[in-house]
């Protein structure tokens, strides 16, 4: 019946089959044969009355595809036609992207071991002049061959930028180039002005602000399991439990709600001063980021307490006194004061702490010589629970307390 592909369809599949109804019921049974076979005159098939023949196209069985990925208009899967090259692909995928390294592309083939296991193979590709015509350059394709059309290194920074705001002469959003530092950065935006306080400089960084939310997250996770975990003396009534748990609850729901409602601060510490030229091209002088905001404030004039203290406020900063004397002019602590964790957040975001040895007045981190702009804060005593449950409270008001110094900081 079948004598030439001239009978056929174009492109038509090898893989073919006569569904036979077999006696004495009838149900049909399938008979696959090859096609390039039969045209070829090997054919032992006899038909049979109500016999069906089955051509399919070559997509409609198992149709062999190619990929293309990377810089494309349109990347996908797309069916591997007689001859196809990478030259051909591309085109199919509708060309380059600006963004395209057109000078090489990577081929990656797939071959089937001995019927047991899928071996690949890499090859690159001279896609430039194999699209010009040069066949010596091209390369055909196989079923499931991958071609990938690279990124043109850098692209990515093409428009990245910065912005700079506060006490410089030329406040504003500026392009970076790949590896710029933050002392070149202040260069071009005209230096310092006379008013600026670059100790207490605030930069914000997208990939810290991500981080924060991850660590916040599982911080309010940890509160939740230490609190729900908490143990309790044996000596200890019923009431005293549940006068603990209730005090506990109240902790728990004060520091959670404080922290979800905190925005994240993004800060990254920097550690810088009005000369530049001092700590240019040294561990102080960070590369920048696209996406970076910095914020550079004014020097300001008080140093800030908060916490559990009698008056927690801005006091007028007063050169050369130390975190006693301020923590004398707020009134002290309050009788809910942890007063061996207090700790100072410097202008520039770092941490100093705990309180040591010595009295509460005298000793240790209350003989700290407060800066402007810096902080004291005096953390509430954490109710009952276990050290773990202690330790992720801490934390958690640490945590609250350094956003609301780096919002101080930029306000």
């Amino acid at each position: 019946m079948i004598r030439s592909y001239q009978d056929l369809l174009p492109e038509p599949a090898q893989h073919a089959e006569i569904v036979r109804l077999a006696p004495p019921d009838y149900r049909p049974t399938v008979i696959e044969f090859n096609l390039g076979d039969i045209l070829d005159g090997d054919d032992p098939i006899e038909l049979q009355p109500f016999d069906t023949i089955r051509i399919f196209g070559r997509y409609e069985v198992d149709p062999p595809k190619v990929s293309i990925y990377g810089e494309v208009l349109r990347p996908g899967k797309y069916p591997l036609t007689h001859g196809m090259t990478a030259a051909g692909l591309v085109r199919m995928a509708g060309g380059f992207k600006r963004s395209a390294f057109t000078h090489e592309a990577d081929i990656t083939s797939y071959v089937v071991q001995n019927g047991q296991k899928v071996v690949a193979k890499h090859e690159t590709v001279e896609i430039a002049k194999a699209l010009t015509g040069d066949a010596a350059a091209d390369i055909a394709l196989k079923p499931n061959d991958v071609l990938t059309v690279h990124e043109l290194a850098g692209w990515s920074d093409i428009g990245a930028s910065i912005t700079i705001k506060g006490e410089v002469q030329y406040p504003g959003t500026y392009g970076i180039e790949e590896g710029e530092k933050l002392s070149t950065l202040l260069k071009r935006a005209g230096g310092f002005r006379s008013t600026a306080y670059p100790e207490g400089a605030v930069l914000e960084r997208v990939q810290v602000r991500e981080l924060e939310e991850r660590s916040r997250t599982e911080l309010i996770r940890r509160i939740e399991t230490a609190g729900r975990g908490a143990k309790f003396s044996p000596s200890s009534s019923g009431s005293d439990q549940a006068a603990m748990i209730q005090a506990m609850a109240q902790q728990e729901e004060h520091v959670v709600t404080a922290l979800r409602n905190q925005p994240l601060a993004g800060r990254l510490v920097i550690n810088i001063s009005g000369d530049i030229e001092r700590w240019q091209n040294t561990l102080n002088d960070i590369e920048l980021r696209k996406g970076d905001v910095l914020v550079v404030p004014k020097k300001p004039s008080f140093v800030l307490v908060a916490g559990q203290v009698f008056n927690p406020s801005a006091l007028t900063y007063s050169a050369g006194k130390n975190a006693s004397w301020y923590l004398r002019q707020a009134g002290g602590p309050t009788d809910l004061a942890n007063k061996k964790e207090l700790y100072i957040i410097r202008a520039n975001g770092s941490v100093i702490g705990r309180a040591g040895s010595g009295s509460w007045w005298t000793g240790g981190i209350l003989n700290t010589t407060m800066r402007p702009g810096d902080s004291i804060v005096v953390p509430e005593r954490i109710v009952g629970g276990s050290n773990v449950w202690k330790n992720v409270l801490s934390t958690a008001q640490i945590t609250s307390n350094l956003a609301i110094a780096a919002k101080v900081a930029t306000s």
